[in-house]
């Protein structure tokens, strides 16, 4: 059943959300950023050409949303419009949630988006991820923002390090002051930007050798996405709390070692419900036991609700 689908993950960064899932099959695709709800899309004929029948131009294909599909309700779709196919649609979101079904104990997926662009400093030396994709025939299409730490709608990222400095997180300067701090600190430094090409053992080709020298050790990048040996103790505290805060997804990252995985999984442990929303993509565990009784704390927090 599987045999002619793909199955793969890749990162979604700036700001760094986690490690979306992918399956994909000739004619569907579905995506999911928790590993139970997917949103499964069909290939399918644009309704224009459908409804005027152009017999002498080949149809105009696209992916189309489809419905949501998880392992306990199945597929719950949403209204299409009556005039296309339906019917082959419905036959493709079928055949791909059959596999779909059947891939569920492989989460998480393989991270395949080997090709990274940093905002660098002056050396050429990483210091915030800033995109990632898996062709290198896409990075000439790629236009990489500079670095956030939050998107501009979400307020909920609060260092104990600037409340100690009496720096609000909400004031007059706006509701995200200690994210947009980070921001500030990360475009000083990082006012460069690179394409590289992460190697097996964890270091990295750079793709235009012009930016710098050639190839970087593992070391050199930082494996959170964010440097954190920041020179001056405000601010190498302020990246802490930061990457602190993003440790529920920062865990589900599958080639980070145990060190960071040990630091992170306290702190994940902290914000149990979003530690529980991303379980399922966590590729391995120090502490099961701690993480269970997190993922308890957060099935009681929402009984409570």
């Amino acid at each position: 059943m599987t045999g002619e689908a793909r199955w793969y993950a890749v990162r979604r960064v700036n700001p760094f959300e986690g490690v979306l899932q992918v399956i994909e099959t000739h004619n569907a695709r579905a995506y999911s950023h928790d590993g139970r709800v997917w949103q499964v899309q069909v290939l399918a004929a644009r309704p224009d050409h459908t409804w005027h029948s152009f017999a002498d131009v080949p149809p105009i294909e696209q992916f189309f949303n489809f419905g949501l599909w998880d392992p306990e309700d199945g597929m719950q779709r949403i209204p299409a419009n009556p005039i296309m196919d339906i019917g082959s649609m419905s036959t493709a979101a079928d055949q791909l949630s059959g596999t779909l079904r059947g891939l569920l104990d492989r989460l998480p997926f393989t991270l395949i988006d080997d090709y990274e662009c940093w905002a660098t400093d002056y050396r050429g030396q990483p210091v915030a991820l800033l995109a990632t994709t898996e062709e290198r025939r896409l990075l000439r299409d790629i236009r990489a923002a500079r670095w956030q730490a939050t998107r501009i709608a979400d307020h909920g990222f609060v260092s104990p390090a600037l409340l100690a400095r009496n720096v609000p997180a909400s004031g007059e300067l706006g509701p995200r002051q200690h994210a947009e701090q980070l921001e500030r600190q990360v475009r000083q430094l990082g006012q460069h930007r690179a394409w590289f090409r992460r190697l097996p053992g964890g270091g990295g080709e750079r793709i235009d050798p012009a930016q710098g020298s050639g190839a970087l050790s593992a070391g050199d990048f930082p494996a959170l996405g964010l440097k954190v040996d920041w020179k001056d103790q405000g601010a190498r505290q302020l990246a802490t709390d930061y990457l602190a805060w993003q440790a529920p997804r920062l865990l589900t990252l599958q080639h980070i070692d145990d060190a960071q995985r040990a630091w992170l999984e306290p702190h994940a442990c902290r914000r149990a419900v979003e530690l529980a929303a991303v379980y399922r993509l966590i590729p391995r565990m120090l502490d099961p036991a701690r993480i269970e009784a997190a993922r308890v704390e957060a099935r009681l927090r929402k009984s409570a609700r």
